[in-house]
């Protein structure tokens, strides 16, 4: 079933229109979407309610390094967005893995600045490392699955999230703030996986909640334009049925 104005998508069809992502899908009826949803599995409309923050978040293990550490290794990590002498950083970077090897923060880190860093070998052993050695380190579980959706890999995604789609089903029960980047990075990578897996309506939910964080966030637009993908190869599938 197409959620998206068919009429504006024939003219993409057709005259080659430039769609308006955003308006379009701001257009999108969300109550028929969830109540699709929620009919087929009522359990899950009680499940993902909570709260949103941007202050730091304590993660355990994290909170037990010494500030000056803490601001150095930080330091890396802006390196890192920047991709600012990313060689030294990961040199930086493996050293406190070494001292802390306990701190999933860190291992997350690393393995961003070998992605950044075009080191693929190491990128993928990094993932897997860190998500054996922490299973219940969220940030590690996103970053794997974002690598399964770009290597077409995405079936592996349901086990490794132990087909739990909702942030609040991967912390203790009773947590009830998430950081904005958890909850940004999951329903990313929950969105993307639902698009491929043809699970559409739990891919528009999934990108209800990043537009509601930020219409115009990087992850907003680009599962935006898997959703509009989805959609004009439905209709382009309806049209070759007609024919």
């Amino acid at each position: 079933m197409g959620y998206i104005n068919r009429f504006e998508l024939i003219l993409v069809l057709l005259e080659g229109t430039v769609l308006n992502q955003s308006e379009l899908l701001s257009k999108v009826n969300r109550q028929e979407v969830l109540s699709k949803i929620y009919k087929k599995e009522p359990e899950l409309e009680n499940i993902g309610k909570f709260s949103i923050t941007e202050n730091p978040v304590d993660e355990g293990k994290w909170s037990e390094i010494p500030g000056r550490d803490k601001k150095r290794i930080l330091k890396q990590n802006s390196k890192i967005k920047k991709s600012i002498d990313l060689e030294r950083v990961i040199t930086e970077l493996t050293n406190y893995k070494e001292k802390y090897p306990n701190v999933p923060t860190i291992y997350n880190y690393l393995t961003i600045a070998f992605n950044y860093a075009g080191q693929t070998d190491k990128y993928y052993k990094s993932l897997i490392e860190t998500v054996e050695k922490f299973p219940g380190y969220l940030f590690g579980k996103i970053s794997l699955s974002e690598y399964y959706l770009n290597n077409n890999e995405f079936n592996k995604i349901p086990g490794l999230l132990d087909h739990k789609f909702e942030i609040t089903q991967h912390f203790p029960p009773g947590t009830e703030v998430f950081h904005i980047s958890a909850v940004r990075g999951f329903y990313y990578i929950a969105g993307r996986y639902f698009v491929k897996a043809g699970k559409i309506e739990k891919a528009y939910k999934s990108y209800f909640l990043l537009s509601d964080l930020d219409r115009n966030h990087q992850t907003t637009e680009l599962l935006g334009e898997e959703i509009l993908s989805y959609e004009l190869n439905a209709l382009k599938s309806l049209f070759k049925k007609r024919k």
